[in-house]
């Protein structure tokens, strides 16, 4: 009897085992999601073509996002077991300067890398932008951010915009000066009738900085791949191979935007169409 009785004891414990380990499993998938739309979240906060690609990205806090999901669900580790903060961990690997990163509390949720999505926000490729986008909007739907993040219209490029990077044509390119400056100043006139409290010197001086500074960031890029040319090169790769140049144009994030820009200006004021003003 005593025997029957342990075993059908034994057999509600292995039945409420079975109950319980799917809730359980259930419970570390969703936190090692909250991880991972952590770091994607850190990821585009980093992109430098986010304002152009997310719909309302000034009021959208990525930040935010990320360290929400990481209170709420305990992926901070309570102690740590190297030199760096886990904040400083989190950051280099939504960088892509890590191999791994642990989570929880008890350091009991690995991560390792994706490809990152800044990179394909800031690619110029539609179809990745597009699958960027939805891996960020699933991350708000799961976990009940609002708004839920949603691709800008392709029209959105805003005047001020424009005129920055018609600006920064004309002093990059000197044969197109007088057209650049012409349609930049065109810009400038429509964004200042919405901004009347600017006056045209405090318009002109925040054009000439954002241009200055897009500038100087595709002369940093520009360094950069010239420096990776010459290291494909030292490795014995062709650069005239087309996989060759496919990868330096992928890194090219800034300048391939910067044409953009260009293009997305001209079909908003009708420029392409009507062959200038």
């Amino acid at each position: 009897m005593k025997r029957k009785v342990m075993m059908v004891f034994a057999a509600m414990l292995t039945a409420a085992a079975f109950a319980v380990m799917p809730q359980e499993a259930r419970a570390d998938e969703t936190r090692e999601e909250a991880g991972r739309c952590a770091v994607r979240y850190l990821q585009v906060n980093h992109s430098t073509n986010a304002s152009r690609i997310i719909a309302g990205y000034e009021a959208i806090d990525l930040r935010d996002r990320a360290w929400q999901l990481i209170r709420t669900h305990e992926l901070a580790p309570a102690i740590s077991t190297g030199p760096s903060t886990f904040a400083e961990d989190l950051n280099n690997f939504a960088r892509g300067q890590a191999s791994y990163l642990q989570l929880g509390r008890m350091r009991d949720i690995t991560l390792l890398p994706e490809l990152p999505l800044q990179a394909d926000i800031d690619s110029g490729d539609t179809d990745l932008q597009e699958s960027a986008v939805s891996r960020l909007a699933d991350c708000d739907r799961t976990f009940g951010f609002a708004p839920v993040i949603a691709l800008a219209p392709a029209h959105a490029i805003s005047d001020f915009d424009c005129a920055a990077a018609y600006w920064l044509r004309g002093a990059m390119y000197p044969m197109d000066q007088a057209a650049a400056g012409e349609r930049a100043q065109f810009a400038l006139g429509r964004y200042q009738a919405e901004n009347a409290g600017l006056s045209v010197e405090q318009i002109v001086g925040q054009v000439q900085a954002a241009g200055n500074a897009r500038y100087e960031r595709i002369m940093h890029e520009s360094r950069g791949l010239e420096e990776l040319r010459q290291e494909m090169i030292a490795d014995g790769q062709n650069p005239d191979e087309a996989a060759f140049t496919e990868r330096l144009q992928r890194r090219a994030v800034e300048a391939l935007s910067f044409q953009q820009d260009i293009v997305a200006c001209e079909a908003k004021y009708g420029f392409a169409q009507a062959g200038g003003q």
